[in-house]
């Protein structure tokens, strides 16, 4: 498992542009953990939730001052999660976040309502993506 993503990985896996990471970072809203002496940056795997949280919920509508809060209190919530996070799920509405451990099952009305985030997903699209990179790497070295 990689621990830290440049932001053409993050572009790549999470569908978003590199200009718009770009901006994120210098408006303070979504900032990669490190930067290296290079003066690189990247990204922990939770900066990659809080950007997959970010880029779905403004594609679903969400005002910027919406998602601004809703990515603060993700921080917050993120900084005080004692389990692993890979196995919680987040239920977001336009007043709450609610944190679970393992899967959530809801009725229609709730899916109506709330946006949930599996952080397994996540993992499972990170894992995918770079699976079929090393499988492409692997093709480009046979021939």
């Amino acid at each position: 498992m990689k621990s830290f993503f440049t932001p053409r990985d993050c572009e790549k896996i999470l569908d978003v542009s590199y200009r718009q990471l770009q901006y994120w970072d210098e408006t303070d809203f979504i900032k990669p953990s490190y930067k290296s002496r290079d003066r690189y940056r990247l990204y922990t795997f939770a900066d990659l939730f809080l950007i997959d949280i970010a880029v779905k919920l403004r594609k679903d509508g969400y005002s910027i001052q919406k998602l601004r809060k809703t990515i603060s209190l993700m921080r917050e919530l993120l900084s005080r999660v004692t389990h692993p996070l890979i196995e919680l799920s987040f239920l977001i509405d336009e007043e709450r976040i609610l944190v679970f451990n393992g899967d959530v099952v809801m009725d229609q009305v709730t899916e109506e309502t709330h946006y949930k985030f599996r952080v397994q997903n996540l993992r499972d699209q990170i894992d995918k993506f770079f699976e079929l990179n090393a499988d492409e790497d692997d093709l480009r070295e046979a021939i």
